[in-house]
């Protein structure tokens, strides 16, 4: 929670508590203004509103927090007694003993404590309450930092898989004395610039993710792909404005290139395609492989660990095998 919204959150709890006050003077006036004038009436009113008022926010400040909670229950009902004698004692010492209690000592002690014993009740109810929301708070901060630890080491896995995979592609074509080697070193120092300043937001434009899978398909052209003329890429809908988590589409892209057939086969493809509504965003990638042994890797394992995160129920991610074609749909919802 930002500063505003921890002044806004104390303005909350100050209005409350004058608001509460506020009501009790009301409904200790309510019973005085028929036995004084008006002038005594207002005295009597502030004095037996300050002594709830003390008797409140000492139990709710000082004895449930320091005392019952840490000294334990025992002590905390001496606190109590002691705080009730000192309350007590002050009504006494101001002769106001008859005019808010009683002149008989038994009664005006029962009314006494009857009286302070509501507010005692009261203060706990508000002291339970602010310690359940408070570990509440807690917890949540707590799997908060957990997730965000997870994401961060799922994160941190992509990197490496990624630039394992491009320098593998740029080692062979220097082993081939290739002139697409240096220009595709230039186009993934791109790329991982991209990683390195955007990898670790919670999220980005779509805008910037789009345009760095352009760069990563224009980073396969300099491998000399059979296919690549089969490799089709589009976007239906507005992009504008919307924000996505970053490498998450870039992570399934380079996961079909890596097992697709396109590298060897003429008729190899890989089809990506983007359907953007005001609700949604739907992905797709398709792409052809020759039956052989696979491997998953931790390319879709680690998306699906993140999409756990990020979005809860509010996605799907399916993964389909037919007649030689892979292909994962994946539909984000409330981007």
């Amino acid at each position: 929670m930002g500063e505003n919204g921890l002044i806004l959150q104390l303005m909350k709890k100050i209005s409350f508590h004058f608001l509460f006050w506020i009501f009790i003077a009301l409904y200790v006036f309510d019973y005085v203004i028929d036995l004084y004038d008006l002038k005594y009436s207002i005295l009597f009113t502030l004095f037996e509103t300050a002594i709830y008022a003390l008797v409140f926010y000492v139990n709710l400040l000082v004895l449930l927090p320091l005392v019952l909670e840490k000294k334990g229950k025992l002590l905390y009902a001496a606190s109590l007694s002691f705080l009730f004698a000192i309350t007590y004692g002050l009504v006494v010492v101001a002769g106001l003993k008859e005019n808010l209690l009683s002149s008989d000592f038994a009664r005006s002690i029962a009314s006494f404590l009857l009286n302070n014993s509501l507010f005692i009740v009261i203060a706990y109810f508000v002291w339970y309450f602010n310690k359940f929301e408070q570990e509440k708070q807690k917890r949540l901060q707590t799997e908060n930092e957990k997730l965000q630890s997870e994401l961060l080491f799922l994160k941190s896995q992509i990197n490496p898989h990624f630039l394992f995979n491009s320098l593998n592609n740029i080692y062979t074509l220097t082993l081939l004395k290739n002139d697409n080697a240096p220009k595709m070193l230039a186009a993934l120092s791109e790329i991982l610039r991209y990683f390195i300043y955007e990898g670790n937001k919670e999220t980005v434009f779509l805008d910037a993710e789009i345009e760095v899978i352009s760069k990563y398909i224009e980073l396969q052209k300099y491998r000399q792909i059979v296919g690549m003329n089969n490799i089709h890429s589009e976007v239906v809908g507005s992009t504008s404005g919307l924000k996505v988590p970053p490498l998450l589409f870039i992570t399934l892209i380079e996961n079909a290139f890596k097992h697709s057939d396109i590298i060897e086969d003429a008729t190899g493809f890989v089809d990506i395609r983007f359907n953007i509504t005001e609700d949604k965003i739907e992905f797709k990638i398709s792409n052809s492989y020759h039956p052989k042994e696979k491997s998953e890797g931790i390319g879709l394992k680690n998306v699906e660990s993140q999409l756990a995160i990020l979005y809860g129920e509010n996605y799907v991610f399916n993964v389909t095998e037919e007649n030689n074609n892979f292909t994962i749909n994946l539909c984000l919802y409330g981007s």
